[in-house]
């Protein structure tokens, strides 16, 4: 009775245990493995030549990951599978490149896209003191970012997303009689990109695939 009783015990905690681990491999293996291709420069931006091109792509790939829709393949591994095919990729694929490209790299979606804005503009005001007012300065900087992106089906070589975003940020920099500041962060870039990514990550996530 004993031994029938240990072996119910056992056979109960080897399911607690098992279980939910096979039902979260099969949600894991029921997930559509994405690649993202590095987006096309079409802003025209020196920066995007020095690591902006490999941060985008970056970016997009933590989004994908933590929106828990895709398996999405690492930008390092996917440089490696394209040296490896021999495949230089980036922009825009047509649909037969798109189908042999989800073939040889085991894919069932490629993410692709173009920045199309990406900088800043800026306005300035100044003023020469008169009498005993003093003269001021005054500066506006605003960062700009916008791109749009394309998913494609690789069974089929079919766009079946597409969408775009656009996102902004100002900053003010005041000084009266030499003194004053604000905030005049180059860093503002990446509060513009970022958000963009994750505009069209939101998107993506919600579109009936």
């Amino acid at each position: 009775m004993k031994r029938i009783t240990s072996l119910i015990l056992c056979a109960a905690l080897l399911a607690v245990l098992v279980v939910p681990a096979l039902a979260d491999a099969a949600g894991k293996s029921d997930k559509p493995r994405i690649a993202v291709l590095e987006l096309k420069n079409k802003a025209d931006n020196q920066w995007w030549y020095h690591g902006g091109a490999a941060a985008a792509q970056d970016v997009f790939v933590t989004e994908l990951v933590k929106s828990g829709k895709f398996r999405v393949v690492e930008r390092e591994q996917l440089e490696a599978l394209m040296q490896e095919k021999n495949l230089t990729l980036s922009g825009d694929v047509d649909p037969k490149s798109a189908v042999k490209i989800g073939k040889l790299l085991g894919v069932n979606y490629l993410l692709t896209g173009a920045v199309t804005e990406y900088g800043n503009t800026d306005k300035s005001a100044h003023g020469s003191g008169i009498g005993r007012l003093p003269g001021f300065s005054a500066g506006k900087r605003t960062f700009v970012a916008a791109m749009n992106a394309r998913l494609i089906d690789t069974s089929t070589g079919e766009i079946v997303w597409a969408d775009e975003a656009r996102a902004e940020e100002s900053s003010v920099k005041v000084s009266v009689g030499g003194f004053g500041g604000g905030v005049d962060d180059d860093a503002m870039f990446d509060k513009v990109m970022k958000p963009c990514i994750q505009q069209l990550t939101a998107s993506l996530k919600a579109a009936d695939l």
